[in-house]
């Protein structure tokens, strides 16, 4: 993004005011103030009830509906849930990987490639999404909020004489910036200066008056505290991570998933109150339940669930094994095996 187009969004952002334009007139989007919020609020459940009273599937009904057609399959929605452990893990990795540009870059290509299929599968999930009962009740709020609040070039509340409310609706929700933005946005000038100064003070870094914060402004500031939180961390990444956005998430997770294991292993250790059991080599636990199951699951690390994998394959291709036949029993016998060879000459 250039340096002008950024200052052009952080003066809409603050501004509060969205200009929709057709090839002759433009119109500017006001965000509504809290009753008119509420009333279109209001519509939107009225919208919602109406469509449900005259037969209109929700989404959840449309999803079974689309599956029962042929349009839709229990397949994709595992594609999704899989491409979406896919991108998550490429993240990890292409953060592990920041310092080797060519890893870095192969790994990028395949996070696009990722998101490109895993946009591909939602847009046809979503493809009948607005004529759901959801779809209907937000057709209706954005339309509210259109007709309440659109001016004129001159101020004056507009007529849609050269611009419809559909088609005002339309662009204004398609007007709403990219994540991608909002984050480049966020860590940049001219906004950087503009948070620090105002930052603390709403009704300075917007002007919005008595009217709602839009989309843009709650993202901005959610970005822009999130920005601040990481220079605050006690291991806070460079600033090329931090500009990085495919890397920076590989750090996000990285973080999320350590604090995870870190609350879990207290949770979990407070179970082993026996010194002995609790510094043993092996624990094993029971689980009652599927959460229990994956909560044990997550206290091996990574190699500990190799070794798992390894010997609950062995145990099913033989149908039962002596504990000195898994390969990790293997390993560590012939680890003290060395280290008694060791000690032997050291005397």
């Amino acid at each position: 993004m250039k340096q002008h187009e950024r200052e052009f969004f952080v003066a809409r952002i603050r501004s509060g005011i969205t200009p929709i334009s057709n090839s002759s007139h433009t119109v500017y989007v006001h965000t509504p103030n809290m009753l008119q919020n509420l009333e279109a609020n209001r519509l939107s459940i009225k919208a919602y009830n109406q469509a449900e009273d005259e037969g209109l599937m929700c989404e959840e009904e449309m999803n079974e509906w689309m599956i029962d057609h042929g349009l839709w399959s229990e397949e994709e929605e595992e594609a999704m849930k899989g491409i979406e452990e896919d991108i998550k893990t490429l993240r990890k990795e292409i953060y592990i990987n920041r310092d080797n540009d060519r890893m870095r870059e192969t790994i990028r290509r395949y996070i696009r490639a990722a998101e490109k299929g895993y946009a591909k599968i939602a847009n046809k999930k979503s493809e009948y999404s607005q004529n759901t009962c959801e779809g209907i009740a937000i057709s209706a709020k954005y339309k509210f909020i259109i007709e309440k609040c659109c001016t004129d070039e001159d101020g004056n509340p507009y007529d849609f004489s050269d611009m419809s409310v559909d088609f005002v609706s339309m662009q204004y929700q398609s007007s709403t910036l990219s994540e991608k933005q909002l984050r480049e946005i966020a860590r940049e000038e001219p906004w950087r200066s503009t948070w620090s100064v105002y930052g603390k003070a709403e009704n300075l870094l917007f002007n919005n008056k008595d009217r709602e914060l839009s989309q843009d402004q709650k993202s901005i500031l959610v970005w822009s505290t999130m920005y601040d939180n990481i220079q605050e961390h006690l291991e806070c990444p460079s600033e090329e991570v931090i500009k990085d956005d495919d890397v920076l998430d590989g750090w996000f997770i990285i973080q999320r998933e350590k604090r995870e294991q870190e609350k879990l292993e207290a949770e979990m250790s407070g179970e082993l109150t026996n010194n002995k059991i609790r510094d043993s080599h092996e624990v094993y636990m029971m689980a009652d339940n599927d959460k229990r199951k994956e909560k044990i699951e997550k206290m091996n690390d990574t190699t500990a669930a190799m070794f798992k994998k390894q010997r609950e394959a062995l145990v099913e291709a033989r149908g039962t094994a002596q504990q000195g036949e898994f390969f990790d029993e293997k390993i560590g016998i012939r680890a003290q095996q060395g280290q008694m060879y060791k000690n032997k000459f050291r005397k």
